[in-house]
């Protein structure tokens, strides 16, 4: 097999180019929006492949280096399961990053194991520590002045969009910071012997604190009850394995002072920082907070546990393929109990990959996390090791971070966010490089080559195909934004080549509907549902243009659909409904749903009145209005109580927009 002459010239140190690629994109994953937007899918996915196709162009042969054939057959049967998942999904308008996303991390994965094993890994594996760590203490750095300059009222460092004003993942960040924070401890307390007679040695302890105990006042400042209590496991995991190495000699005495001072230096900066912050802005109150009196109050518990009951019911609808990436979204909304009671995914990674990919899917993650926790368990619970040997405190440390993120990851999934999911399967594949893994059979590298190959190349071919249209179809929203409706249909046409689409067809829909083009909107919805049948705004879609169209018959079909899909998130479709009845002149089918219709009512009034999930800001409350309206004028007698109904929620919307308005703007953007 031959390869491209220019990876051969000798002149051009490839390997090294590979090794900064992912040094750079490990930093930039974080900085930028923790590596939450497409762009940073693309470039993961152009760094994975470029890494592999050098890495197997080069390195003919790699010997001890190679993968275990246990662990190689489970992540690549992974990749494959999930791509065979989103050719037969569901909701084939989305999920392809995601598809990008599993295998661009199982290539780094496998290529950091082979590149670990080498003269030089060592090394670099100490530089990509480092790098990470000095990223993670600039996005702390960073975050604390967006926390008390701009109006959000948790620390996020920099996991944002400053275009979007809702675009806060305070969760998201302290799920990082329970990845970083025992990296940090080991790179900053590697090498360094405290001695309380040594003055010198009490202000070097007292730097190094600082720092790491800035990260920690980071971490609290997100007021996640979750990071917490995960937080609180990771510390207690940290003694048990550091008294199981260390025995006799636990280092009681140096523990003790370092962990006054770093407990010290948190409550400090958590303090001065919600003090800065309370100069423009209001701080969240830690009491209402930790007694779930705060204004979500125990919500985020209870629809946890309903969206994973509601994973078993609809994973057993779909068990072998699930319903396909990112499908969570559309399809939970046929089980949701609640106003605005959704999310894309079930707030835990097992059953999001159970609805989603299916039982095979969820089952391969698990075998690869067991893999590390035996191999971990192995070394740590079997062997006697030195206490102060520095290889087994940064194995410690790696395992503590995985064991964190992987725990937060039961409770509120993240890992959609390269900056957070790119350092978790690099822990995972240098974790493996320091257990004993040289007795375990390796996969024969031709075999690698060929399947990890085909996997680079079929990645590189998907991304630059759906990058262009990306691009293209991006200058579509921008003219639409800018409401230049022709010129975005321009676009918007041109883009019609790719799969990844999106929300695409429903702009288009939405344009031509403008323009009174209703066949060539009809047209966009149908296509649309011959890809994604579950999503609500598609049948609404198509109910609005059939009952512009006067075929009212279809459109109180695509309504019903709308209303199943959606009742507890967008008023609009019962309202269609109601409507269409009108136009039908069969509001006899109104008063049978009448009890219905006044439970949803009293639901959407008590969440506007809390603002639960921000629906006081939604068009909700406007829709709201109009059916208390409408149902006032179908039912006289109860006219009063419909009109007091929508005057309440109006009230409280206002109150709740007016606060909003009234609050200070940002001092940084």
């Amino acid at each position: 097999m031959k390869f491209p002459v220019i990876l051969q010239k000798e002149n051009i140190n490839w390997s090294a180019i590979c090794k900064w690629a992912v040094l750079i994109l490990l930093t930039l994953s974080v900085m930028w929006r923790g590596g939450k937007s497409l762009d940073m899918t693309w470039i993961l996915t152009g760094v994975a492949t470029m890494v592999a196709i050098i890495s197997h162009t080069l390195n003919r042969k790699t010997g001890d280096r190679e993968v275990p054939l246990f662990l190689w057959g489970t992540i690549i049967s992974f990749v494959l399961i999930t791509a065979l998942s989103f050719v037969y999904s569901s909701t084939q308008n989305y999920g392809l990053d995601e598809v990008l996303r599993t295998g661009s991390f199982v290539l780094l994965l496998l290529w950091i194991i082979r590149e670990g094993g080498t003269q030089d890994g060592n090394t670099y594996i100490h530089k990509m520590l480092y790098v990470f760590c000095v990223t993670t203490i600039v996005a702390s750095i960073i975050g604390v002045f967006v926390y008390v300059f701009q109006p959000v009222d948790r620390a996020v460092g920099t996991f944002f969009d400053y275009r979007f004003h809702t675009d806060y993942w305070p969760n998201a960040w302290a799920e990082y910071l329970l990845l970083a924070w025992p990296i940090l401890l080991y790179w900053i307390l590697k090498d360094f012997k405290f001695d309380a007679k040594d003055g010198r040695s009490r202000i070097e302890l007292l730097i190094r604190c600082v720092i790491l105990g800035i990260v920690f006042g980071c971490l609290f400042l997100t007021f996640s009850r979750g990071a917490m209590i995960v937080l609180v496991a990771q510390i207690a995991l940290w003694s048990g394995l550091t008294y199981k190495v260390s025995k006799l000699h636990f280092p009681v005495r140096r523990v003790i002072p370092i962990g006054a001072v770093l407990l010290s230096i948190s409550i400090i900066t958590f303090l001065s920082a919600n003090s800065l912050r309370s100069q423009y802005y209001e701080v969240q109150d830690v009491q209402e907070k930790v007694t779930f009196t705060a204004s979500e109050g125990t919500s985020s518990i209870s629809e946890r546990g309903q969206f994973w009951t509601q994973s078993f019911i609809l994973a057993a609808k779909k068990p072998l393929l699930g319903w396909g990436p990112y499908s969570f979204r559309f399809v939970q909304p046929q089980l949701q109990k609640g106003v605005l009671a959704t999310s894309d995914h079930p707030h835990n990674v097992l059953l999001k990959l159970l609805v989603e990919r299916g039982v095979f899917a969820a089952v391969l993650f698990s075998i690869l996390i067991i893999i590390i926790v035996r191999r971990s368990a192995e070394v740590f619970l079997t062997k006697e090791l030195d206490g102060t040997s520095q290889m087994s405190s940064k194995s410690i440390a790696m395992l503590i971070a995985l064991f964190g993120v992987l725990l937060h990851n039961m409770v509120d999934y993240n890992l959609q966010f390269v900056g957070i999911a790119l350092p978790m399967w690099l822990l995972f594949g240098i974790i493996m490089l320091n257990l004993d893994i040289a007795h375990l059979k390796k996969v024969p590298i031709h075999i690698a080559r060929i399947f990890e190959l085909s996997i680079a190349i079929t990645l590189l071919c998907l991304a630059l195909y759906e990058g262009g249209y990306l691009v293209v179809s991006s200058f579509g929203r921008a003219a639409e934004a800018g409401q230049h409706t022709e010129q975005a249909l321009v676009w918007y046409n041109r883009a019609s080549g790719e799969i990844f689409k999106r929300d695409l067809l429903l702009s288009k829909a939405k344009l031509y509907i403008e323009q009174e083009n209703f066949a060539e909107a009809k047209q966009s919805v149908d296509t649309y549902i011959d890809a994604n049948n579950e999503d609500y705004r598609a049948w609404k879609r198509e109910g609005d243009i059939a009952l512009l169209t006067g075929k009212n018959e279809v459109a109180l079909d695509a309504y019903s659909r709308a209303y199943l899909r959606s009742k507890w998130n967008d008023l609009g479709v019962l309202d269609g409904v109601i409507e269409t009845y009108i136009a039908l002149d069969e509001v006899e089918k109104i008063r049978v749903l009448r009890r219905e219709i006044d439970d949803l009512l009293v639901k959407y009034r008590s969440a506007i009145q809390n603002n639960a999930h921000f629906v006081a800001l939604s068009s909700n409350v406007e829709e709201y209005i109009t059916i208390c309206n409408t149902m006032a004028k179908l039912f006289p007698d109860d006219a009063a109580l419909y009109q007091v109904w929508a005057a309440n929620a109006d009230h409280h919307a206002q109150i709740e927009r007016e606060r909003i308005q009234s609050r200070p703007p940002g001092f940084l953007w």
